[in-house]
């Protein structure tokens, strides 16, 4: 069967593994046996929709372990996905229709598509793989959920806590892992992470001793899967939240957040922050436009125009030029979140928490802000009177530190810095197999014609800022 059943969704052929002689959950059609199928959404967590459609069609609660590479189908026209998962509780009965199957008595030609026997053979073989492999893929093993669940419980039972036996699987990869637990109380969340985002644990650690109000309360940790348990953070996600003051409460919360780490960036650093500071900056722009380069000229499709190299000429000197302004505004370097979206910010009467720090960074404060304006912008549109209360709201706190000349001077600079540390903060561009992916190509290219408009766009900014 095709894995793509309609445009906005997929299927996945579920390989349900059992116990410590690996027993398959199978159907068999009176003849041939198959695997149970599922149809999940696209661009959404897979983990947390096959869970759901495999209690739904199988009536069975799982988790999911780990996706095996797309397996080319019989007519060799499309692709076959399956997943690996766990029961989470080990019964003696199959569904109806479907039986446990020994796995050591499968033979392919036993399957209406061979391809399943072997996909599940191959699942075995990385299931029971021994040694530093095994190390390093603490969610790819069976048994991992219940290990965990007891755990959890044993850490919330010290608050008075139990879990009342419903979870939300959010990510399923042998090396991250992020669930919800409910419990008789208030919720807590697992997460756990790999390479290449091992920093975000030590990270996140140092953050919520040195800021306990803008993050979740850590419960405890498991430092050898890289793993916290924190409590749930009381409030809505401000993507939930459809009111201009929540974003200005936010804003200004974002501020305090940030005044808060003042002399305290370099500690940041050595924990694993990003330096995307004005100096770390500079030492980017040559070397990033001259890989652009390269990469405009190896773009086939048009439109959009590629970018010649006179005109990435143009814009290193423009970047560079933003970039002294920056400097010369003499606002102090910060913490800063690189992804702060609407769905990483939760909103409350006490205040804002802050989530998910794996783009965490040291850097000027203000490229934040602009980063969570580009999503207000979205939900609001652009040059309203609510963008001029939620600058003013952000803005506020920093007038004891900054002048307003600086102030105004630093925001007309900042679209063109944010899109260019965009860019060239993180490593993809530095890995050349990473550029030949059309997609990560697109991605930096379409980047880059941003920082060419926000470049032209400049001069007006700052005739305006010296209006006011």
């Amino acid at each position: 069967m095709s894995s793509t059943t309609r445009e906005d969704s997929e299927s996945r052929r579920v390989i349900l593994l059992r116990g410590k002689n690996l027993e398959v959950l199978l159907g068999f059609d009176g003849t041939l046996w198959n695997l149970p199928e599922v149809e999940i959404p696209l661009w959404h967590r897979p983990a947390e929709h096959l869970t759901a459609a495999l209690g739904a069609t199988c009536g069975i609660d799982a988790v999911s372990l780990s996706s095996l590479e797309a397996f080319p189908s019989q007519s060799g026209s499309t692709q076959t996905r399956y997943e690996i998962m766990e029961p989470c509780v080990y019964g003696d009965e199959a569904p109806g229709g479907k039986q446990w199957v020994a796995t050591d008595t499968l033979v392919a030609s036993h399957f209406r598509d061979p391809l399943d026997c072997h996909a599940v053979l191959q699942a075995i073989a990385g299931l029971t793989a021994s040694g530093e492999e095994t190390l390093r893929r603490p969610f790819g093993r069976i048994g991992w959920f219940r290990d965990l669940q007891q755990w959890v419980q044993e850490e919330i039972g010290t608050l008075g806590l139990h879990l009342n036996g419903r979870y939300r699987q959010l990510n399923a990869c042998p090396t991250f892992s992020l669930i919800r637990f409910e419990t008789d109380g208030p919720a807590v969340w697992f997460k756990a992470v790999g390479a290449p985002n091992e920093r975000e644990y030590s990270l996140t650690l140092a953050l919520a001793r040195s800021f306990s109000r803008f993050l979740p309360q850590v419960i405890a940790t498991r430092p050898e899967c890289n793993g916290w348990l924190a409590r749930e953070a009381e409030g809505s996600l401000l993507s939930e939240c459809f009111a201009p003051a929540s974003w200005e409460n936010a804003a200004a919360d974002l501020a305090q957040l940030q005044i808060c780490s003042l002399g305290k960036t370099l500690n940041l650093l050595e924990t694993g922050a990003r330096d995307l500071r004005t100096r770390a900056l500079v030492d980017l722009v040559e070397p990033f436009l001259q890989a652009m380069s390269e990469v405009m000229e190896r773009q086939k499709k048009l439109p959009p125009p590629r970018l010649s190299r006179e005109q990435l000429r143009i814009l290193s000197v423009r970047v560079h030029d933003a970039l002294s302004s920056l400097d010369e505004t003499g606002i102090l370097t910060t913490l800063g979140h690189m992804d702060l979206n609407p769905g990483n910010i939760v909103c409350s009467h006490g205040g804002s928490v802050f989530l998910d720090w794996a783009e965490a960074f040291v850097g000027h404060p203000f490229l934040t802000f602009e980063y969570f304006l580009e999503y207000f912008r979205r939900n609001f549109g652009q040059g309203s009177s609510y963008e001029t209360l939620l600058i003013a709201r952000y803005a506020s706190p920093w007038c004891e530190f900054v002048s307003e000349r600086d102030l105004r001077r630093a925001l007309a600079v900042l679209p063109l810095v944010a899109a260019f540390a965009c860019a060239a903060g993180n490593d993809r561009w530095t890995i050349p197999q990473k550029l030949e992916e059309p997609r990560t190509a697109g991605y930096l290219r379409s980047l880059t014609r941003r920082m060419e408009r926000e470049a032209l766009r400049l001069p007006e900014r700052r005739a305006n800022a010296q209006l006011h």
